[in-house]
């Protein structure tokens, strides 16, 4: 008997496309984090039409090999997710753009989720723009998340906030635009090794194990609802498939590599992990229970006459789609009813981190259609289920921009 507590799955980048990395003491794996996993090499079969007078099936014939599965995972910080992350979205991280400052931040009096950042450097520096999400990074305690609703002046911003964000009084901190990911073309392929580390060959230490090449990740969901765990998906797709024992993982030790542990990161709580979620800037007055982030890259596999697998995939449109669970109020109700008929697109931005740090998830122009907010009984509350799709900006950016935020200093 095998325990699902007991399979083990590593990632090792490729250089070259489903071709395992050589020598293996060069090789250095990560180990997945995840809930469960489908990784599968599942052949395709086709049985056979073949007339027999003493009607029995002809059997079946193996006509193809499907590649892949799912990571189910419970979202935190570490270099699991900052790589999965990074080959979804088909790019690399882009450098966090840092300026070394003294800030002011001054909440609103009336509006306790806007506040006036003021620095003594100068913010062209680095960049700022509109829906930029920014940290406030001290030397030591917790960086501050803010969303960049207007431009003042090159010293002076109005951002969004936390509710209740403290006031900060001419502190020396670091200005961040965190390193960040855009929807790319870069096809960052991985081998990856399942083993079943209580299921050894004929009783030596030989592990019996899968391992599957030229695996890219098609894409990604987050999930996150109030009372849970924050939690998502990624989606891989490969080309190559093999069984071995000894399995992947102690080859590369054997040889002298390198295999990282899984991370030990806190995962993100929605209830409280969650601080700031914006609607086209502005922190968002009314109250929002869940939502749902959907990533697809769509790849479509090249399948050749004398290769039971793809040889290769090519790339589709990116595809960015939204669901939220939104209680209905007068503040709710403006944003999002007249927009669905318009189909006037709205910006969202959210963000979530702990002590360990987390990520935000910036959606450029998001689309919203869903019915009339109804009534589902007695004693039920009535909520916005609204769901929609996430679009290429005004200005040609990326229709979902991912940040990679610092945790406690």
């Amino acid at each position: 008997m095998s325990s699902g507590n007991l399979v083990s799955v590593i990632l090792v980048p490729e250089t070259v496309y489903g071709i395992k990395d050589t020598p293996l003491s060069g090789v250095t794996a990560e180990t997945a984090r995840f809930t469960s996993e489908s990784m599968s090499g599942t052949p395709t079969t086709t049985t056979s039409a073949n007339i027999r007078t003493d009607r029995m099936s002809g059997g079946q014939v193996v006509t193809g090999l499907e590649v892949g599965g799912s990571l189910d995972f419970e979202l935190a910080a570490g270099t699991y997710f900052d790589n999965m992350f990074s080959a979804a979205m088909m790019s690399d991280w882009v450098a966090a753009q840092t300026l070394s400052t003294d800030v002011t931040l001054t909440p609103d009096p009336v509006d306790d989720q806007q506040a006036d950042l003021i620095i003594t450097g100068d913010f062209t520096t680095i960049g700022v723009a509109v829906n930029d999400v920014l940290q406030l990074v001290p030397a030591t305690g917790s960086p501050v998340n803010v969303s960049v609703i207007s431009v003042t002046s090159t010293t002076e911003l109005v951002v969004a906030t936390k509710r209740g964000q403290a006031a900060i009084s001419s502190a020396a901190m670091d200005v961040s635009i965190p390193a960040h990911l855009v929807i790319g073309a870069l096809q960052q392929s991985y081998t990856v090794g399942k083993s079943y580390l209580d299921v050894v060959h004929n009783g030596g230490t030989d592990i019996h194990s899968q391992t599957y090449t030229g695996a890219l990740v098609n894409g990604f969901t987050i999930d996150a609802t109030y009372g849970a765990i924050s939690t998502g998906s990624f989606e891989l797709v490969g080309n190559g498939y093999e069984l071995e024992a000894p399995s992947y993982e102690q080859q590369i030790v054997t040889a002298g590599g390198t295999v990282n542990p899984a991370g030990t990161e806190a995962p993100l709580n929605s209830s409280i992990d969650v601080p700031l979620v914006t609607a086209d800037g502005v922190a968002t007055e009314f109250c929002v229970e869940s939502f749902q982030i959907t990533f697809a890259n769509n790849l479509n596999p090249t399948n050749c006459i004398g290769k039971v697998a793809p040889t290769s995939y090519t790339l589709g449109t990116a595809d960015v789609q939204i669901s939220s669970s939104i209680y209905l109020s007068d503040s709710s109700y403006d944003v999002w009813m007249e927009g669905k008929l318009t189909q006037t697109p709205v910006s969202m931005t959210f963000t979530m981190a702990n002590a360990d740090g987390g990520y935000a998830f910036h959606l450029a122009q998001i689309q919203l259609s869903f019915a009339d907010p109804s009534s589902q009984g007695q004693d039920t509350q009535t909520m916005i289920e609204a769901s929609g799709t996430g679009k290429v900006g005004a200005n040609n950016e990326s229709a979902i921009v991912i940040y990679k935020l610092l945790g406690d200093q």
